[in-house]
């Protein structure tokens, strides 16, 4: 396996690796010196000293993490955008405050999911059971039906908490596919997925505008941070319509995406001003403030769902069952 084929790191980890680099970017680092003096768990340590040779070999910082399996494609994206606006420290500060979170979030919603996980192992046990009780059903029969649940919970429970992380990679290895289309529509996930991506295509793009690029010169770059394929096929129309005699205002205005109608009035008040990075950036904070407060009513009620899903299996079951059910004798029926 290549290294930019690994599994990324964990968000705990990432947002370790982000907050020292951070701290040494802005300390006026050099940033083959801030390699050598990055920690990182052992079990990963062997990634960052890739990163190293591939930096040593002349590749920049995010393409050297890249290959070297430190940075997802995404961050890498990002990576490049702050170098070409000049320093990274933002975007490092912005990546290790997201990993922190979702970490956060992670760890939250695992303890949450305890007694839910319980309920839920307790009724598949349980189901079965009369069944055994009456003879009707092997001692055999009885853990096929209990290991079988067991196996899906454990399948499920893997992809809520490893597969967000383990299936990056994956993502963005098929982002033709039409899938990503269908995804942008589907209820709440979908619009919070498209507010994600222009959230980072206008933070990536404030960077470089603030870094003095000019803005044909900026767009590509920033349209190379969006992730999913039917979006970055729109925000590419924008460099086009400018170059046609289009105000940035006007080309964003006529795209469609969610939040366009403030995306909008904010670039149009940011190019009369003369502010428009700083608008921008505004922009970008109120997203993240936005999705932030989305991702934490998700950690919040998923636990929620689970238990009463458990309780009300747990109490079919039991209702289900005929335990509780007056029964004749056989030879009296």
């Amino acid at each position: 396996m290549s290294d930019a084929a690994l599994s990324p790191l964990k968000f705990d980890v990432r947002a370790d690796l982000f907050g020292q680099l951070a701290v040494m970017e802005e300390a006026g680092l050099p940033f083959d010196k801030a390699l050598s003096v990055t920690r990182l768990p052992p079990n990963v340590q062997a990634r960052l000293t890739n990163m190293r040779k591939y930096f040593r070999l002349g590749l920049g910082v995010a393409d050297a993490g890249l290959k070297g399996g430190l940075f997802t494609p995404l961050e890498a994206s990002l990576l490049r955008a702050a170098f070409n606006a000049g320093s990274p420290s933002r975007t490092y500060r912005r990546l290790s405050s997201y990993y922190s979170r979702r970490a956060a979030r992670v760890a939250a919603m695992k303890s949450r999911m305890m007694l839910p996980m319980a309920m839920i192992v307790i009724a598949i046990f349980v189901k079965p059971l009369p069944s055994l009780v009456a003879g009707t059903l092997s001692a055999g029969g009885y853990l096929l039906k209990c290991l079988l649940p067991l196996i899906a919970l454990g399948g499920i429970a893997y992809l809520f908490t490893e597969g967000p992380r383990r299936l990056q990679p994956i993502s963005s290895a098929f982002r033709n596919i039409p899938l990503e289309r269908v995804w942008l529509s589907a209820p709440l996930f979908g619009s919070m997925s498209v507010r994600r991506n222009v959230r980072d295509f206008f933070d990536s793009l404030a960077l470089l505008l603030e870094a003095g690029m000019p803005i044909l010169d900026a767009l590509p770059i920033a349209v190379d941070t969006v992730r999913n394929q039917a979006l970055q096929q729109r925000f590419s129309q924008v460099k086009p319509r400018i170059e046609a005699g289009a105000s940035f205002a006007q080309a964003v205005g006529e795209l469609s995406f969610a939040g366009r109608t403030k995306a909008y009035a904010m670039i149009l008040t940011g190019e009369s001003s003369g502010k428009l990075p700083e608008m921008l950036f505004r922009y970008s904070e109120d997203e993240t403030a936005a999705i932030n407060r989305f991702d934490d009513l998700v950690a919040e009620w998923i636990p929620r769902v689970v238990y009463t899903s458990a309780a009300l299996s747990i109490g079919y079951g039991i209702l289900s069952s005929g335990a509780f059910m007056p029964s004749l004798p056989q030879d009296l029926r």
